[in-house]
């Protein structure tokens, strides 16, 4: 890794340690619902049910699908907590490779910042959930997808001397609609929640299933097909 990589590497991490650090402090003393609970445990699990995308050591996980529900109905800091939480079993259940603490630290830094940024900027330009749950969940699902994914490829395209739009049309643009249709999968939730309770809500876990199975049918396609794949 070179010295450039090594910067940006390190300032992310420090953003996303001081990120983490400010959402536990504000919500040392708040104890949490058992909606949020159960919403921490499904996006855990979801966290197993990644795919491995060709080219690249990265993964896609179903896990945002709860990261986009939590944005929705939860508060900023208890988004950011559960989407560290949720990459933490992303990076480190059942890898192909053992990862390194800087890879795992950088990850989970990616997504405490992704998270953050999506919540505020989908309630800035949403409003309130409640009254605007479509607009609020398709801006954050965009401005998760790109500040993940931007991050991610930043790196990328540094360490190999690439131009970063071109690491990323590669290796993430194709997969924007997969957050779109997480986005609508998240607002059924939302509204089923709202109509009968969250136990109700869990019969999305079906659909966040079917999602995953397609897109790795979709990767592995994809995987045969590309000529940069391993």
């Amino acid at each position: 890794m070179n010295e450039k990589a090594k910067v940006f590497v390190g300032l992310t991490i420090a953003s996303g340690v001081c990120l983490v650090t400010y959402c536990l402090a504000g919500e040392a003393m708040v104890v949490p619902s058992s909606a949020y609970l159960v919403a921490v445990l499904l996006a855990l699990l979801a966290s197993t049910l990644k795919v491995h995308l060709p080219g690249i050591t990265g993964t896609i996980s179903v896990n945002f699908l709860f990261i986009l529900i939590a944005i929705a109905v939860f508060t900023f800091a208890e988004t950011v907590l559960l989407a560290s939480a949720a990459c933490l079993v992303q990076c480190l259940w059942r890898p192909r490779s053992r990862p390194r603490l800087v890879q795992v630290s950088f990850n989970v830094a990616t997504l405490a910042i992704s998270s953050g940024a999506a919540y505020r900027l989908s309630h800035l330009f949403a409003g309130t959930p409640a009254a605007n749950l479509g607009v609020l969940l398709a801006v954050a699902a965009s401005f998760y997808f790109t500040a993940d994914t931007l991050l991610v490829s930043g790196v990328l395209s540094l360490v190999q001397g690439k131009s970063l739009f071109a690491v990323w049309q590669q290796c993430y643009l194709w997969s924007f609609p997969y957050y779109l249709a997480g986005a609508a999968i998240a607002g059924l939730a939302v509204e089923t929640d709202r109509a009968l309770g969250w136990v109700m809500s869990l019969l999305i876990l079906p659909l966040m299933y079917l999602v995953y199975v397609f897109y790795r049918i979709c990767v592995e396609r994809l995987a045969r097909t590309s000529p940069e794949a391993p």
